[in-house]
């Protein structure tokens, strides 16, 4: 077999994280969902802007602060804009912040489901030797690398784990742990079809950029 397949997997979070943290209607630590909305109060030339999140259980509001007794003419045009309109892709910028997140809530819960947007970078060879695989996830996921393979190429992640220790999966830049840790930044692999069974190789083909 000859040619290389190079296939791009961009991974993007559908569920935003989730903060744990006290509810007081609960009286208990609860799981609590960003609602997408804005609220803000001026006070003369300041503002204070939060991000509104509910109770998973009974749908209190608890209101994440973004900005504190901010004097308005220090915040570009762009970001006012931004809040008072609740744009979503602002917004989605800081339901991803882990480091807001952590500083008012006891953990935070990262759900694993994901979208994956597959590209083949040229064309598909017939007959190949190598996939060149990489997969970029700008966001911090809650999917294991392992799992994220096999469900996405139709193999069992035993399969995957026997690859990487046979050769056949070999993955540039990160440790031999990669595997069972969630996939986050740029992660570039490599599959050799000498090292993969009949099925694999099949599997592999079909599903790499489907």
């Amino acid at each position: 077999m000859t040619g290389t397949i190079t296939a791009t997997w961009r991974i993007e979070p559908v569920t935003p994280p989730r903060p744990k943290r006290h509810c007081s209607t609960c009286a208990d630590s609860r799981l609590f969902h960003s609602s997408g909305k804005i609220r803000l109060n001026a006070n003369g030339r300041r503002l204070d802007a939060w991000l509104i999140y509910k109770c998973e259980t009974c749908d209190r509001t608890w209101n994440l602060p973004l900005v504190e007794r901010a004097i308005v003419s220090s915040i570009s045009e762009a970001d006012l804009q931004a809040m008072h309109k609740s744009d979503p892709a602002w917004v989605r910028e800081r339901e991803f912040d882990l480091a807001m997140l952590g500083r008012h809530c006891d953990r935070v819960d990262i759900p694993p489901d994901l979208n994956v947007t597959k590209s083949i970078n040229g064309a598909r060879p017939e007959a190949w030797s190598v996939i060149a695989l990489a997969i970029e996830a700008p966001r911090v996921t809650g999917q294991r690398l392992d799992r994220l393979l096999a469900g996405e190429l139709g193999l069992t992640r035993s399969e995957l784990h026997a690859m990487a220790k046979a050769g056949g999966l070999q993955m540039e830049s990160v440790s031999g742990k990669a595997l069972r840790k969630p996939v986050k930044g740029r992660v570039t692999l490599r599959f050799a079809s000498a090292r993969l069974s009949e099925r694999q190789r099949v599997s592999l083909s079909r599903n790499v950029a489907q």
